[in-house]
């Protein structure tokens, strides 16, 4: 049997056991979903600076994607054209460019997925094991000795590589209370104007007690810009026959190494950016240490940003499988945005036996149930005020809607 039958033997086996495994087992589906690394700018000296950058480094991984690190994961703005410390968007989205393009973050993207080594040759290992492959496949080793093998790659790139994302993030920490007093002085001046004394001290009153209020703590402002790595059919072709390596001694290998190394073939195209702030309050919780608090606050700031992100670009929303079909629902909850009425399209995956490709057929739209919201934040539970709306037994999110669904089918935001 041809080693592309035996492939595509292989993918429909495998779907037809992934997609009817009993709700249990759920929680150990695979499905092929979208890879990201994470990068931060280190930006100027600001409040709790050491206690920020730690609390965003030790924060979880979005668990909806593959983690695809690197190594580089920050890097110094004034180094690469920032000429100053409050740049713009605009200003701080040329000087992320140029870092991007100075470092060649694209290449070493593809050389992460094909496990590139210190000689220049590449293998295929994360390729199958993202690309849901079996071991058969994993034994492929040399993409560029068959013409059924190249294909093969092609195809299992088209949803990994082509879905491969990169996420630059500027933080900040602000101090309230400076902010609070301009208030404060601001409501004074307003209330001096006034002529009834009663009504002047009311106003005073008021803008005292707002004083109060506002000026515990630090506010959190994340911005994130959102780049996607370019992988088209010239970029891939190119790739196979230029770049790939399998054999450190192959005559022309040097030259394949140096042409990798060198080449500006690969791409990230940048998507869009969003922008999230947070209040932390020293003052809300006497069992909280400052650190947590700050912990606490970072992480579902940057949560908060992925949600905004993934709400407003088509391409960097997640498919995550369905939990249970009775009741309806899945793995996803406050951590991503939830609110209560968004609206879920129900994907069916689907793999043509000419090409091996599995392409998603939509069979239908569910709706979350605003009063059945799982609440998955981090550390959800540190505040009750935290859980308000939230339900503490839940397990997933429960969803409005029917149809002949079943558990692992995938699902998918729309607007």
């Amino acid at each position: 049997m041809k080693l592309k039958n035996v492939f595509l033997l292989v993918l429909v086996l495998f779907s037809f056991n992934n997609f009817a495994q009993s709700n249990k087992d759920l929680k150990d589906i695979k499905y092929r979903r979208s890879s990201l690394h994470t990068i931060l700018i280190e930006s100027e000296n600001f409040p709790k600076k050491e206690a920020v950058i730690k609390a965003y480094y030790s924060a979880p991984f979005p668990d909806k994607y593959d983690n695809h690190n690197i190594g580089e994961k920050s890097f110094d703005p004034k180094k690469f054209g920032a000429a100053k410390d409050d740049a713009s968007e605009k200003e701080m989205m040329d000087v992320v460019a140029n870092y991007l393009k100075t470092n060649k973050i694209a290449n070493k993207m593809v050389a992460k997925w094909f496990n590139r080594k210190a000689n220049g040759t590449f293998d295929i290992d994360l390729i199958s094991e993202r690309g849901l492959l079996s071991a058969s496949f994993t034994d492929v080793k040399t993409a560029a000795a068959s013409a059924e093998g190249k294909a093969l790659l092609q195809t299992a790139g088209l949803e990994l590589l082509n879905n491969t994302f990169v996420v630059v993030s500027k933080m900040k920490f602000y101090e309230n209370e400076p902010v609070a007093r301009a208030a404060k002085v601001a409501a004074y001046a307003a209330a001096d104007k006034i002529s009834v004394a009663m009504l002047r001290n009311k106003a005073v009153a008021v803008a005292d007690k707002a004083y109060d209020v506002a000026k515990e703590g630090y506010s959190v402002w994340t911005t994130s810009f959102l780049y996607k790595l370019k992988w088209d059919d010239v970029t891939s072709n190119t790739f196979y026959q230029d770049y790939w390596l399998s054999d450190a001694k192959e005559p022309n290998a040097a030259a394949k190494k140096k042409n990798f190394d060198t080449t500006d073939l690969f791409q990230l195209e940048f998507i869009g950016s969003e922008s999230a702030t947070s209040l932390v309050t020293f003052s809300l919780s006497e069992k909280r240490t400052e650190n947590q608090i700050i912990d606490l606050a970072v992480t579902r700031n940057v949560d908060n940003v992925y949600a905004k992100l993934q709400k407003k670009y088509d391409v960097f929303k997640t498919k995550v499988p369905l939990y249970s079909a009775s009741p309806l629902s899945a793995k996803i909850g406050m951590k991503e945005g939830l609110e209560g009425g968004e609206k879920f399209e129900v994907l069916e995956a689907n793999m043509d036996p000419k090409t091996g490709i599995i392409e998603y057929k939509k069979k239908g739209t569910i709706k979350v149930d605003k009063n059945n919201i799982w609440d998955n934040r981090y550390n959800a539970g540190l505040l009750d005020e935290d859980n308000k709306g939230a339900k503490k037994e839940l397990e997933a999110t429960l969803f409005e809607g029917g149809g002949k669904f079943y558990s692992g089918m995938l699902i998918r935001q729309i607007n």
